[in-house]
């Protein structure tokens, strides 16, 4: 089955059945859709999986015309927009189930997910015989399929082969004593062993074959077939008929606006359609299916980027969703990044909500369901407030120990994936010198070299570790030389509370266990320093403590040893 398809990034080729590639040709849809599939006769059955955000599938089916150009019944039309789920599978049928010989096939959809018939075009009958060249096929379309024409030569009569009428299938043309095969009820296959078989189990229902001499005509495939045709004598003393037109159908599950035209004659039905390509479904020639749909787009919700405090407040990361058209309601996916300690809500407050908004509408609330882990929110029946723009977010947080710099949210909008807004984690608190320079004289007094340390809008800052270092080669120590001091001090404007360190064996560094940075709202500072001296040994010039507290480094307030 070959297949034509426009879409906005490259074509690439598509598998049908028995494992080959099908090429693609452009085609362009029609307004208001933005996509179109085209779907070719290949004698199998080929898989169409619905686009991730697309909700409804346009169709457009041309039954397969009988067998003879100037003498076979041509194809029925078909077409309804069917509501679809995004990912599920569509099963394709083109021209398939007419009768050997000569019978159109029915053209159709089928529904893997609800296992039901959506929509079938019917086939028309085989019209070509060796001894009557003005014999016809019936039509194939519309509620009942057209019965074939008939020849009578030197008295010999008989019955025509009946179309198919809704669900059930034609009867057999019949004369001379013989009976040609009926026409398949919906579901089954033709007549005879040599009758149309359906495509797919339950799929309408197969044309009946034809029997007689020379190129007896067969019955249309369709929601039910038609009666196969019958040729018996000769052109002088004979009768012959035209194979039955099988039936359409478009009353599936899901699908709305459903109309079905027959063909008329040799012409197919449905050729003022926009998306026709002649000669697709007249007399003679294949059928067609032409899927037509329309998608949305999902980006992130855009500028400014959400910046999220260590601890702090709740940010909004979102997408924006654009499209011309409506759609039915979606489910939406929002996953947190792996590994980025991110939270749906706050620290002190869990928030499942995705909020939907659309100019000149008012926000809209859906609670959402939350995984297990904790890392998904799930939400169902989400209208989507288009055509428009329309923008979607979350609340969520940043942990304590979230790695810092740029992540985003995945959203997954009816299956259509984006980043979200770019969320950057900063800081709990900044640390920065403490004051301006002290002078510290060789072998001379202690001095108090600090940091300050400030608040960005965390709550509940954890206990910290902190530690000072002195900086290399600079025979500076901790306290004077006869009297160690291994102290930090952390001050907060109001009291100050004093933290024994450890020293390490060089000498070196402090460090100081479960520091609490007396720093509780956004804004508060707090001031903490150690107490060094320089010894007869050390470089004059400015230097400093290198302060590290949790992963935040800061130099001291500078040392100008003289």
């Amino acid at each position: 089955m070959t297949q034509e398809t426009l879409l906005p990034s490259a074509p690439q080729p598509v598998a049908v059945e028995s494992g080959t590639a099908i090429a693609e040709t452009a085609s362009a849809p029609i307004a208001p859709y933005t996509h179109i599939r085209r779907f070719n006769h290949s004698g199998g059955v080929e898989n169409f999986t619905v686009p991730p955000g697309v909700t409804t599938i346009n169709a457009r089916c041309w039954g397969g015309g009988g067998a003879g150009a100037d003498t076979g019944g041509a194809g029925g039309y078909a077409t309804g927009n069917i509501a679809v789920v995004p990912g599920e599978t569509l099963r394709v049928v083109v021209d398939l189930g007419g009768g050997f010989k000569g019978g159109g096939g029915m053209s159709g959809l089928y529904s893997q997910r609800l296992g039901q018939t959506l929509l079938i075009a019917g086939g028309g009958g085989g019209g070509s015989a060796a001894n009557a060249p003005d014999i016809r096929g019936g039509a194939g379309g519309g509620i009942s399929g057209s019965a074939g024409r008939i020849s009578s030569r030197g008295g010999r009569t008989g019955t025509a082969a009946h179309g198919a009428s809704g669900s059930t299938g034609g009867a057999g043309a019949s004369g001379g004593g013989q009976q040609a095969a009926r026409g398949g009820n919906t579901g089954h296959n033709g007549g005879s062993g040599s009758g149309g078989q359906i495509p797919v189990p339950g799929m309408g229902g197969g044309g009946g074959s034809g029997i007689g001499v020379g190129d007896a005509s067969a019955g249309g495939a369709g929601y039910a077939g038609g009666g196969g045709g019958l040729s018996i004598g000769s052109s002088a003393s004979g009768f012959f008929s035209g194979g039955g037109g099988g039936s359409s159908f478009v009353d599936g599950p899901g699908v709305t606006e459903g109309v079905t035209l027959p063909g008329q004659g040799t012409q197919a039905g449905g050729k003022d359609d926009p998306v026709y390509r002649s000669p697709v479904g007249d007399a003679g020639h294949h059928g067609q299916v032409v899927l037509q749909w329309m998608e949305y787009t999902v980006t992130r919700g855009g500028p400014p980027d959400v910046e999220l405090t260590r601890g702090g407040p709740a940010g909004y990361p979102g997408v924006r969703v654009e499209s011309d058209a409506a759609f039915h309601p979606v489910s939406v996916t929002v996953a947190l990044p792996a590994d980025h300690d991110l939270l749906f809500g706050s620290q002190t407050l869990a928030d499942h909500q995705l909020t939907v908004h659309s100019t000149g509408q008012e926000p809209t609330p859906y609670p959402g369901e939350l995984s297990p882990d904790g890392t998904t929110l799930v939400f169902s029946d989400v209208h989507l407030q288009l055509p428009g723009t329309t923008v979607m977010w979350v609340a969520v947080s940043a942990d304590h120990d979230a790695p810092l710099g740029a992540t985003s949210l995945t959203f997954a909008v009816g299956g259509k994936p984006s980043p979200s807004t770019t969320v950057i984690v900063t800081p709990a608190f900044t640390v920065a010198p403490s004051g301006g320079p002290v002078t510290a004289e060789r072998a001379g007094s202690p001095r108090y070299p600090g940091v300050e340390v400030r608040n960005r809008g965390s709550q509940d800052i954890p206990l910290q570790t902190v530690t000072a270092a002195l900086p290399a080669d600079s025979a500076m120590r901790f306290g004077t030389h006869g009297n160690p001091d291994h102290q930090l001090t952390v001050m907060d404007g109001a009291s100050s509370r004093a933290y024994p360190g450890s020293i390490a064996d060089d000498g070196q560094m402090l460090t100081f266990s479960e520091v609490d940075l007396a720093i509780l709202d956004d804004g508060s500072r707090s001031v903490m320093y150690v107490c060094v001296s320089a010894s007869d040994d050390t470089p004059p010039g400015p230097t400093n403590v290198q302060f590290t507290i949790g992963d935040r480094t800061s130099p001291s307030t500078t040392i100008d040893v003289v």
